[in-house]
């Protein structure tokens, strides 16, 4: 009988279980469930590691498979008999987990009630499936020879794919790190035996699917099963293959035996919070054989511990794999977020190296702004604990930081400086709209004032004209970009729509000395976008500056000259500086970072014509 019991604190908290009570020696507090796919019912069973009886009532937690009364069909039902992969990942206010089965059934489902979201029956041993930010779900079948992104977010029987073609294909990760998905498989050209990075572009509906080849590294040995993060660094992965296991470092692409050695046939591998080493590896290659041996060469009865060493045994049970039941991608609970380095370009267009200027690691968004004085503030949050302020001071020397603002739930922050060297910091509170927070040019800085209540808004850019007007902007997904002015004399006017795109994801904005604004905007699968603003205050339509598909974030800048500079990460690859001239013509785009996992950037230009690139890369 298939049952559902979860705790109740963990429902009202939002999170995917209570930790279970630590033993002596083992679980420890915080740690997670492990999840296993069981072949002989057709079941994902949720265990709590802490117990050492999973025969027992008391292990289970939580359990799973699909029926008629959660939307699944007869033929979706009977394609769920081999579990191959499950993974939850957090959606929205609440989670999902993406489902593959060998037997050809590949489903996202709602977590914990189990209803179908989306489901297909596609032939071809499927055996790995990830969830990705978008809504859509990363699929990998061995015997069909592919990779392929489904368009579930667009409806529960959507059929749309993007595919790539991977012999032996066995693994997906989504990396946030680098927006890359991990797979694991056989290049059908070469054979040779390869875990490499897949670039996921054009729209939700429309995805595209191609290799990143830098990434690309030869496995160790041959036949690759399993890809999976690794808790503690977002620059490693764990990796299996018939014949051992592997952590990977990515920035080296090296691969190195763990702790608990090279053990073969291992299915499935993760860590928990603890450090504890969750692993399944097939009866059939222990010695002596396990009981699953006597059905195929695949499955296990029993989940292996490591650090300290366990097992966990659950009597006729079929495991391919057991999971880490955690809803990250990533690092436990520290996703996109690292320190702040400064990369400086010199009147001249000369750059040089970036250098980091906040070692915390923790940092998830970064602003900048200069001041008439030729001081630099930056700005860094640091994700539930609030705002800091760091500033340069005109001869390159840093102040430490300073606490500027204490929410906690900040999530997004902008920055702009008026000709009267008062300094504006926008922060954005989900649910409740953007504040704004001044320095005066004194350096004292004032109580914030809430200067938008949209609780919708997702993103806050700021730019500051010569006529000591402040223009906040912000974005509403599937409603558009807002503009709201600040008068010189201190007067905020209602917000104006300016961009009618609802697929618009990030915004940045800089004012020129000829009092003009330009506001650029990232449409997936669309490119970069500017738009104008004269400065008697008629907007231009947007036009298109790179049609690049893969931007993520923004950051721009305008000179004394009247040159501007607009900043885009393309993530995995660094970062690109794209100019446009006084005559109004744009550059080409040009390299400048190749911090490859930069997840955020921000730019300023400093009165001497010098521009300061800040970027965050969550792999140093």
């Amino acid at each position: 009988m298939i049952f559902r019991r979860l705790v109740a604190v963990a429902a009202a908290c939002g999170l995917l279980a209570v930790p279970p009570v630590a033993r002596p020696g083992f679980a420890a507090t915080g740690d997670f469930w492990v999840v296993g796919g069981d072949q002989t019912s057709g079941q994902l069973l949720a265990f709590d590691p802490a117990v050492a009886d999973w025969n027992s009532a008391a292990a289970v937690k939580w359990s799973w498979k699909p029926t008629a009364a959660e939307g699944f069909s007869s033929a979706e039902i009977s394609a769920a008999t081999l579990v191959s992969d499950f993974k939850l990942r957090t959606w929205g206010s609440g989670q999902r987990f993406a489902y593959a089965a060998s037997t050809n059934l590949a489903a996202v489902v709602d977590y914990p009630g189990g209803s179908r979201i989306w489901a297909q029956v596609i032939p071809g041993n499927l055996h790995s499936a990830e969830l990705l930010p978008d809504g859509n779900v990363a699929i990998a079948a061995s015997t069909a020879g592919w990779v392929r992104v489904y368009a579930s977010s667009q409806g529960p029987n959507a059929t749309a794919y993007a595919q790539f073609d991977l012999a032996s294909a066995h693994a997906t990760v989504w990396d946030p790190a680098i927006m890359r998905l991990w797979v694991i498989g056989q290049d059908p050209v070469t054979q040779q035996h390869i875990l490499t990075a897949l670039r996921i572009g054009g729209t939700p509906a429309r995805p595209t699917l191609a290799e990143d080849p830098t990434w690309r590294a030869i496995l160790p040995t041959a036949w690759g099963h399993d890809v999976y993060p690794y808790a503690y660094d977002s620059g490693k992965l764990w990796v299996t293959t018939n014949s051992g296991e592997y952590l990977f470092d990515k920035a080296a692409k090296s691969f190195t035996v763990p702790a608990m050695g090279g053990r073969t046939a291992v299915k499935s591998i993760g860590n928990q919070p603890s450090g504890q080493v969750v692993e399944t590896k097939a009866d059939a290659a222990k010695s002596p054989a396990g009981a699953c041996a006597a059905t195929n060469d695949w499955c296990t009865d029993t989940v292996d511990f490591f650090g300290p060493a366990a097992t966990r045994r659950r009597t006729g049970a079929h495991f391919y794999k057991a999971r880490v039941w955690s809803p990250y991608y990533g690092v436990v609970d520290q996703p996109l977020r690292g320190p702040v380095r400064d990369a400086v370009r010199a009147a001249d267009g000369t750059w040089t190296g970036a250098a980091t200027v906040d070692a915390n690691g923790a940092i998830g968004r970064t602003a900048a702004a200069a001041l008439p004085d030729g001081t630099l503030h930056v700005q860094t949050l640091v994700p539930g604990s609030g705002v800091w302020d760091r500033t340069r001071a005109a001869d390159g020397t840093w102040s430490a930081s300073t606490k500027i603002d204490a929410n906690t739930t900040i999530t997004a922050i902008a920055s702009a400086a008026l000709p009267d060297g008062t300094l504006h910091v926008e922060t954005l509170v989900p649910g409740s709209g953007i504040w704004d927070r001044v320095r005066s040019a004194a350096g004292v800085w004032a109580s914030s004032t809430h200067i938008d209540v949209n609780g919708d808004i997702t993103a806050v850019s700021a730019a500051a004209l010569p006529n000591g007007t402040l223009h906040v902007q912000t974005l509403v997904p599937g409603g558009g970009v807002w503009d709201r002015t600040r008068s010189a004399a201190g007067t905020w006017a209602a917000s104006a729509e300016i961009d009618t795109n609802g697929n618009v994801v990030a915004l940045s904005a800089a004012g020129l000395p000829d009092g003009t604004l330009h506001v650029q905007t990232i449409v997936p699968g669309g490119g970069v976008w500017d738009r104008a603003r004269s400065a008697a205050g008629t907007w231009a339509a947007a036009g298109q500056i790179d049609s690049g598909q893969y931007a993520s974030a923004l950051g721009a800048t305008a000179l004394p000259d009247g040159t501007l500079h607009v900043f885009a990460v393309d993530p995995g690859v660094g970062v690109w500086d794209r100019v446009r001239a006084t005559t109004g013509t744009w550059s080409g785009p040009s390299y400048v970072s190749a911090d490859r996992s930069t997840l955020a950037v921000a730019a300023t230009g400093l009165p001497g014509g010098t521009v300061h690139l800040l970027t965050i890369p969550e792999i140093p």
